[in-house]
């Protein structure tokens, strides 16, 4: 893709789309494109994250240990942002990224990613609303079914 084809694909993220042109820019050009193969991995879980992935075309599973039969696996389609907390935080990869088809995606290191909030302060305060927002509605999600968790804990099982 152009660059100016990678600013606008970009700026249709979630994440991305209030933080302006000039920043979609920064990252843009200095995104890797990551090209991979049906069934080639582009992480493991347990992995450091340095940070994220964009799906640019084709679909990545991601799947954890604990599902064994990949009931719970997530298919991340193009527009995907994939380790959007890597973006701004050390962190572990919390599953499995496997190319389900041909796949291109975007590689947006935390590093690029720090120093064009750094130098774009209004992509920093937008995209520092969109987190709060997001906060928000998780707490409020988590308070809806805290009740049910409320009261005297089971007795588990003794191991051994």
């Amino acid at each position: 893709m152009a660059l100016d084809q990678d600013i606008d694909f970009l700026g249709r993220i979630p994440t991305f789309h209030v933080i302006g042109r000039e920043a979609l820019r920064i990252i843009a050009i200095s995104a890797e494109r990551v090209h991979l193969q049906t069934g080639e991995i582009l992480f493991e879980e347990g992995e450091p994250a340095d940070g994220g992935y964009v799906v640019q075309a084709g679909a990545i599973v991601l799947s954890s240990a604990r599902d064994k039969q990949r009931q719970d696996a997530v298919v991340a389609i193009p527009g995907t942002l994939i380790g959007e907390t890597a973006l701004i935080v050390d962190t572990i990869r919390p599953a499995t990224a496997t190319a389900a088809q041909p796949s291109t995606l975007l590689r947006i290191p935390r590093g690029v990613f720090l120093r064009m909030l750094e130098g774009e302060p209004g992509a920093a305060q937008a995209l520092r609303k969109v987190i709060a927002t997001r906060l928000e509605a998780a707490i409020s999600e988590l308070d809806l079914v805290a009740p049910n968790f409320a009261g005297k804990p089971e007795t588990l099982p003794e191991t051994g």
